[in-house]
């Protein structure tokens, strides 16, 4: 009894399945959102830090993978590995490709979040001060 059904439902359900242009164009479009959304993005900063570490200069503030901010000194056997600066005399050798970021101006002190609401206030201030004196103006001309 529940064979029947099952097979009844399977012939049914191969013929509704549609062409294989369908499912094919699915998968393309699929992929296409991952590689826009995923994989090009990560090639783009793997691609900037790869930059940013050839352009590394002695005094640089680098993190490396196991999170150490250290500071870049100099390159060894042939650029491969670097040495870093830890403490005042603590000088540690490590390979460049653990090194995870460039320190920048921005990451040691991003700007606050207070400050941009604070700017916008006083914006939004000005911009009401001026409206009201606008409209102060236009009714001592009448």
């Amino acid at each position: 009894m529940f064979t029947a059904t099952l097979y009844a439902q399977t012939a049914q359900g191969a013929q509704a399945g549609g062409s294989p242009l369908v499912s094919i164009g699915m998968m393309v479009v699929i992929f296409a959102i991952f590689y826009f959304l995923l994989i090009r993005p990560q090639k783009q900063q793997q691609k900037k830090l790869a930059q940013s570490i050839a352009e590394l200069k002695k005094g640089d503030k680098i993190i490396v993978s196991g999170g150490i901010i250290a500071e870049y000194i100099s390159d060894k056997e042939g650029g491969r590995i670097a040495v870093v600066k830890v403490g005042e005399n603590t000088k540690m050798e490590i390979i460049k490709s653990s090194i995870s970021a460039v320190v920048t101006e921005e990451m040691l002190n991003p700007p606050k979040k207070e400050e941009k609401k604070d700017k916008k206030a006083i914006e939004d201030k000005n911009q009401i001060k001026e409206d009201l004196e606008k409209a102060q103006a236009e009714e001592k001309k009448d």
